[in-house]
């Protein structure tokens, strides 16, 4: 009794056994067939070990500088777009300013306009990304400018003590030109431009347009200029007004390709970072081609296997019911 006992236990045990390794061969051909690529890679690669660990590191640095490439185009893009924004205004207020008028009414408009120009071009500049400011160099947490009326406040200011349109419009240029002045109480962003992004092991990308830039300043000083001509603390007469006016007409026609060079400067870093892009993906089906050939499976050989392997668990389910019916009386 003892000795039959112990062979029902152990084939009992057996039976367990084989059932657990007949699963895993099954999940194992599941796996393989969803895949198209072996589940046992120790096996497969042997002595070739390095040579796959280097090519999964080589897919997740790619998975990096995609990532980076993603977000660099995200701000070059947004950076593009504010210039295309700011640049319409400009034109925009230049043809009004080519257009107006010499009378009271003509000057109010133009004041008018040129103010609110003033603060959709520095609302624009202001753009973050993100939570990214575009504009602000290293400091993408900061608004690069201060607001137009604190602007206009501070030039105000500068300009109350000249005494002609021409010491008004120097001394506002030299504000504008001072980092004590613009570079302080006007533009909040940082000193440094953004460090280079790198996109590739080889390459990288830098977007150093900052809130300070002299296309910027110009287009701002020509703003708050025309917006300050009827400020009473400066007290100008309406020949001055209208003089100070046509000086702002000139210097805005002189300036108004600026702000396209910067366009272009940033759409040579969109060009390169597609380009970038567009090889850095050849890199990757390169590299997961060379994967797939070392770690590829034929489906069709899996797919018999795990027919077989499913045939021989039916089998064994089969063979398990048989047993567990026998009986002494049956056998008698």
């Amino acid at each position: 009794m003892n000795y039959n006992s112990l062979g029902d236990l152990s084939r009992s045990f057996a039976m367990q056994s084989r059932n657990a390794t007949i699963k895993q061969d099954i999940e194992r051909l599941t796996l393989e067939l969803s895949t198209g690529q072996t589940a046992n890679m120790r096996e497969v690669v042997g002595k070739n070990a390095s040579y796959t660990s280097d090519l999964e590191r080589s897919l997740t640095k790619l998975d990096g500088y995609d990532q980076a490439t993603r977000e660099t185009g995200q701000f070059a893009e947004g950076m593009q777009n504010t210039l295309s924004y700011i640049n319409e205004l400009s034109t925009n207020f230049r043809d009004t300013m080519l257009n107006s008028s010499t009378s009271s009414l003509g000057t109010a408009s133009t004041v008018s306009e040129a103010h609110n120009t003033l603060e959709s071009v520095i609302g624009a500049l202001n753009t973050s990304l993100g939570g990214r400011s575009l504009f602000s160099g290293m400091a993408t947490d900061t608004a690069p400018l201060a607001s137009a009326q604190s602007i206009l406040s501070d030039l105000s200011t500068v300009m109350a003590g000249a005494g002609s349109v021409d010491d008004m419009i120097n001394a506002a240029q030299a504000w504008f030109d001072d980092p004590a002045g613009f570079g302080t109480t006007g533009y909040l962003g940082s000193d440094t431009a953004l460090a280079p992004m790198p996109l590739s092991e080889t390459e990288n990308i830098e977007l150093p347009l900052r809130g300070d830039d002299p296309a910027f300043r110009d287009t701002l000083r020509d703003l708050a200029l025309a917006a300050l001509a009827d400020d009473p603390a400066l007290g100008l007469t309406a020949p001055q007004q209208d003089e100070l006016l046509d000086r702002v007409t000139t210097n805005v026609v002189s300036t108004s390709g600026a702000i396209v060079d910067l366009q272009a400067t940033v759409g040579s870093a969109q060009a390169r970072i597609e380009t970038l892009s567009v090889r850095n993906g050849a890199e990757r089906t390169a590299l997961e081609i060379a994967r797939n050939n070392l770690l590829s499976v034929d489906t069709y050989q899996s797919a018999t296997e795990l027919e077989q392997v499913q045939f021989q668990l039916e089998s064994l389910y089969a063979i398990t019911s048989r047993m567990s019916q026998l009986s002494l009386v049956n056998y008698l």
